[in-house]
């Protein structure tokens, strides 16, 4: 019988990101008058489609969380990846003096605990801070290979923070104790805690780290790059593509550049979507800009559109809080695009070695 790796994603279907798209090729009618579906390249089912071309040693499945779900959905690809959706809720609880929300789904951890009865099974975390996989974790002794996308999820490093949330402290404590007692293989991207990784005394540890075609991602003119957003060649064009989540931090480069509204001859562009509430939100802190002609939002891009993006920039950004790499600044510096990247994935240990664009710390807005 082969090993089977269940590669947990913890979010759910970006349903909302889609609303005006048609849907995905595998699509399931609900009870209820909704529908779920798979798209079938999150960034899970990528590492599947890899880990399958060139081993036929393990069978590969990804399994998800699911707001809409009335039941689990599963669907096998002709590779043999399976794709699964799991029923989830929202649940609210006490972060320190916060409140907050998290997704649970406790159909999908009642099925790792049978599927671990069934024969070998490997489970692949990505991050052991959030909720989801956090109950994953403590309820089952299965060995799990664990991702660091970044500095600040590394429990032990947490629960020793000075933050005004101090009894937040208390969940990492209970994350960090969870730890120490299984048996863990963590991957990691960056270079600046993961000496802390030892403390909890792991099969092993590794770096690995993602790249981007330099055939595909080059450099042009920057004249000729922004007319394809009519914009002229005098105009500084800053840039950014991400998810639109509070993570992103996209709101605090927009409040950066308003400081620099009346000196200097700029535009800025956001491409990407993401979360509803947080969209309409960014659009509306920074509508005096956006009515000046000084920022846009270009929606999601791909292909030629996101290429000329980084062809047009005199300067990319990426301000996010937690990245696997970002796979963003590396398109960048292939395009040749001077860059600001925040220290928390694993490109900022590269560009720092090759001198190439500008680090920051995340939340020094002032050093911005």
């Amino acid at each position: 019988m082969k090993t089977k790796i269940m590669n947990i994603l913890h979010h759910p279907p970006a349903y909302e990101a889609y609303r005006n798209s048609p849907r995905p090729e595998i699509n399931w009618d609900t009870p209820d008058g909704n529908w779920v579906g798979i798209w079938g390249y999150d960034w899970s089912d990528v590492i599947g489609n890899e880990v399958l071309k060139i081993t036929d040693e393990f069978e590969y499945e990804v399994w998800q969380p699911d707001l809409i779900a009335d039941k689990i959905y599963s669907h096998r690809f002709e590779n043999g990846l399976v794709h699964k959706l799991f029923p989830a809720k929202t649940v609210r609880r006490i972060y320190g003096i916060k409140i907050v929300y998290e997704i649970l789904s406790n159909e999908l951890i009642k099925s790792i605990l049978e599927e671990s009865n069934n024969g070998q099974v490997v489970l692949h975390i990505n991050s052991v801070v959030n909720y989801l996989n956090y109950q994953i974790i403590k309820n089952n002794n299965m060995p799990f290979l664990a991702e660091f996308h970044s500095k600040s999820t590394i429990p032990s490093i947490e629960k020793k923070k000075i933050r005004k949330n101090i009894l937040a402290n208390f969940y990492y404590r209970s994350v960090d104790s969870v730890l120490k007692n299984k048996k863990i293989y963590f991957v990691y991207n960056n270079s600046h805690n993961h000496e802390e990784l030892f403390k909890y005394n792991p099969i092993a540890i590794d770096r690995i780290f993602m790249g981007v075609s330099f055939n595909e991602w080059t450099p042009m003119d920057k004249t000729d790059a922004k007319k394809f957003f009519g914009i002229n060649n005098e105009t500084k064009v800053l840039s950014m593509a991400s998810r639109f989540s509070s993570l992103k931090q996209i709101d605090r480069i927009i409040n950066t550049v308003k400081k620099l509204n009346q000196r200097y001859n700029f535009k800025l562009l956001i491409a990407g979507h993401g979360e509803k509430k947080y969209e309409k939100y960014l659009k509306n802190t920074s509508s005096r800009l956006t009515g000046q002609g000084k920022l846009a939002f270009t929606g999601y891009l791909t292909g030629k559109e996101m290429l000329r993006l980084y062809q047009a920039s005199d300067l990319f950004i990426s301000a996010s809080t937690s990245e696997g790499g970002p796979v963003s600044v590396i398109k960048a510096l292939a395009c040749e695009t001077p860059v600001m990247c925040t220290r928390v994935g694993g490109v900022d240990d590269i560009m720092a070695e090759h001198n190439a664009g500008i680090l920051v710390d995340p939340f020094d807005y002032n050093q911005w």
